[in-house]
């Protein structure tokens, strides 16, 4: 019920606040960067351009879309905020009212302390609010830019209550946007071309002083100049040339003469393996090569064939060799002919060395003179060009364009109120949900039989549920209203179940007990005792917890002349202290609180005959103890009981704290201990089988509960 409860309520009050909140309009456009530039790219050093990473810029361009002086000039030329002149809704009235009473609040205790409100202090000095700027304010938090890595689209939205001024405002924005970066390009436009004109003058002028100068050293020194340089120069250029490449031809002829005649290489140099006549003889002396190796593996060295064949090889060796001699002597002759030239390029080079040293120092002063103009003249030409380039119109290259301008939008964003009301119903019901669950794995507290038996290690007996009402109604009083109650039938079935913990015979001496105070151990003695005695056997129910009583309470009996303490001190007889329950003729030993040591009285042997004595007048003991974590007395009990039955509050006793209490126990009391688990919220229990009663007759039943485990 509590899970529903919330997700109604929390459904409404999102269904309320959705249909109280005017409806909103998203109108979008898209600008597109080109990343091409100008085809001069002399004009990208003046006129502004961006020659950042695509990504950077894109997004430097999204910073800029979003400044505040683009946000100015828009909201000069558009409306923004049509809602100030619309009916406020109920949260901005709602807002309104409170802040206003949180004002109101503040302002009373500072007059109730003493210290002056601030209007009075402040009054004089306000500051008028510019509608202007709030309307400045607005479009900054309403506008979206967003941007997509590897893309240079920019996408621009703007949310307003009014699909009219929503379009308008992400139209103006673009068209704003391109016209004053178009601006921005012409003043710089205008600036560089100004600064280009004067710059060329002052280049003018060191280009035409910088040519007179080479002009007036060349009268003086009298230089000769070609298209490609002086005319000594030139001589002693080529004479070089010759020098190095007769020096590189005397080198490789020398070379293949050397490679000639040097020990064990005649017939292998370059020239002579190039001989066609030394080819047909090498290849004539392999094959006689080979045949003389046939014959040398089967015929003699004197046989004729033999002798025939070495003398061939012999023959076509010494051809070779007179064919190389030949090679060897051409070879000479090369390298006499190669030495003559380099020795004539050499003189022509110490000629040309000795013109060419008269006019160095000319030469080097004219060079200097001639770099320095050219270089003028190179700065002056690229100016010059640069001048005519920045005249075209900057604004031919505009840094983006709309790729798609915002339409008024017919449909207002975000969900319907009835989907916001389900969602929040939705919400509500899983967080309380999840706090349930939280508070349940926080507690860490026992749940069903099956965790109780688990961490026990005893029997189970029964469940009881938490019944409505109070004590007027508690569950005492249903035992004898309702006799074939579920309750009444699940306390039976727990009455015989405890035959079986007991000590072998009918468990005559029932101890009542449980782990801490409230987990419903004295209800649950009372209503066993009243259900047994208005079943007709022969009761008597001690209250044995003499620091904190309860069953006089529970049952409404008045105080009685005597108690427990009298009779265990000698003041009074068992029988004249006991209380006849008048409803089910229960016999009662309430307690006075009067014993100053309880444990004493119990651990007396005036309490083991008075149990003897009742153990003998009756036939069933039910005694209801403190809770055994809180004082020894429930131990002490344990050996004077055939059963002790434990009373755990469902979802309420810790698991870690029934251990313990079980633990505190003796070991041939656990053999005797069984529990019932308490409180037990009815519809949340494993339902396989229950003691619903078998009477038709009388008021319904109430809530079904599942039987004790065996």
């Amino acid at each position: 019920m509590l899970l529903l409860f919330t997700a109604l309520l929390t459904g409404a009050l999102g269904y309320m606040a959705a249909r109280s909140t005017p409806s909103r309009y998203v109108a979008e456009g898209l600008l597109l960067f080109d990343n091409q530039q100008p085809a001069i790219p002399e004009l990208n050093q003046y006129v502004p351009s961006n020659s950042a990473p695509p990504n950077q810029r894109i997004r430097t361009e999204a910073d800029v879309l979003r400044s505040r002086q683009l946000a100015e000039d828009v909201v000069e030329r558009t409306p923004v905020l049509p809602e100030v002149t619309e009916k406020p809704s109920f949260l901005g009235t709602l807002r309104q009212e409170v802040t206003g009473a949180v004002a109101n609040l503040i302002t009373e205790i500072r007059e109730a302390i003493g210290m002056p409100a601030d209007g009075a202090e402040t009054d004089s000095r306000d500051p008028v609010i510019d509608p202007k700027h709030i309307q400045l304010e607005e479009l900054q938090q309403r506008l979206d830019i967003r941007t997509t890595d590897n893309s240079n689209v920019v996408g621009i939205r703007f949310t307003s209550t009014s699909p009219v001024i929503a379009a308008n405002v992400v139209n103006t924005l673009m068209d704003r946007y391109i016209a004053l970066d178009i601006d921005a390009k012409q003043r710089s436009t205008e600036q560089a071309n100004r600064w280009l004109s004067e710059r060329l003058a002052v280049l003018r002028e060191e280009v035409e002083a910088a040519d007179s100068k080479i002009q007036a050293f060349r009268r003086e020194t009298g230089l000769l100049e070609t298209s490609i340089g002086a005319v000594s120069t030139v001589q002693l250029t080529e004479d070089q040339s010759r020098v190095a490449v007769a020096r590189q031809e005397l080198s490789r002829a020398q070379a293949a003469l050397d490679a000639a005649t040097r020990p064990g290489g005649r017939g292998a140099t370059t020239e002579a393996l190039a001989s066609p006549v030394v080819q047909a003889l090498r290849a004539r002396e392999a094959e006689v090569v080979q045949r003389a190796a046939t014959l040398g593996a089967g015929l003699g060295a004197r046989h004729p064939d033999r002798r025939a064949v070495d003398a061939e090889l012999r023959d076509l060796r010494a051809q070779i060799d007179s064919e190389t001699g030949k090679i060897i002597t051409a070879l000479r002759r090369d390298v006499d002919a190669a030495r003559s030239r380099l020795e004539a390029s050499q003189a022509a080079l110490n000629t040309s060395r000795t013109a060419a040293r008269g006019g160095a120092e000319a030469t080097v002063t004219l060079t200097q003179l001639t770099r320095d103009a050219e270089s003028r003249r190179a700065v002056y030409q690229a100016f010059l060009a640069r001048l005519e380039q920045t005249r075209l119109s900057a604004a031919q290259f505009p840094i983006a364009r709309v790729v798609s301008p915002a339409t008024v939008p017919f449909r207002a964003t975000g969900p319907s109120a009835g989907v916001i009301g389900a969602f929040s119903a939705i919400a509500g019901f899983l967080f309380v949900a999840a706090l349930l669950v939280l508070r349940n794995l926080g507690r860490n507290t026992v749940n069903s039989p099956r965790d109780l038996a688990l961490i026990t290690g005893v029997q189970n007996v029964g469940s009881l549920p938490t019944l409505p009402g109070g004590r007027r109604r508690g569950m005492p009083n249903l035992v004898l209203e309702r006799g074939d109650s579920d309750i009444a039938e699940t306390l039976r079935a727990l009455r015989i179940n405890l035959q079986s913990v007991g000590r072998g015979g009918p468990a005559s001496t029932v101890l009542v007990t449980s782990p801490s105070a409230g987990d419903g151990k004295t209800t649950l003695a009372v209503a066993l005792a009243r259900l047994c005695a208005a079943d007709g056997m022969k009761v008597l129910l001690l209250e044995t917890d003499m620091r904190r009583p309860r069953i006089a309470a529970t049952i409404g009996a008045p105080r009685s002349r005597g108690s427990i303490e009298s009779v265990l001190t000698g003041k009074a007889d068992l029988r004249d202290a006991v209380h006849v329950d008048s409803r089910s003729g229960l016999h009662c030993l309430f307690s006075d609180q009067s014993a100053a040591h309880p444990q004493q009285l119990i651990d007396s042997d005036a309490f083991a005959d008075m149990l003897d004595r009742a153990r003998n007048e009756y036939q069933l003991v039910v005694l209801d103890s403190p809770p055994i974590m809180r004082v020894a007395d429930a131990v002490l009990l344990s050996a004077y009981s055939d059963v002790i039955l434990f009373a755990v509050g469902w979802e309420r006793t810790s698991t870690d704290m029934l251990a313990e209490a079980i633990r505190r126990l003796p070991e041939d009391a656990r053999a005797r201990t069984a529990t019932v688990l308490t409180r037990v919220r009815p519809g949340r229990m494993d339902p396989l089988s229950y003691y619903a009663g078998y009477a038709r007759s009388g008021p319904p039943p109430a809530p079904r509960l599942p039987a004790p485990s065996t």
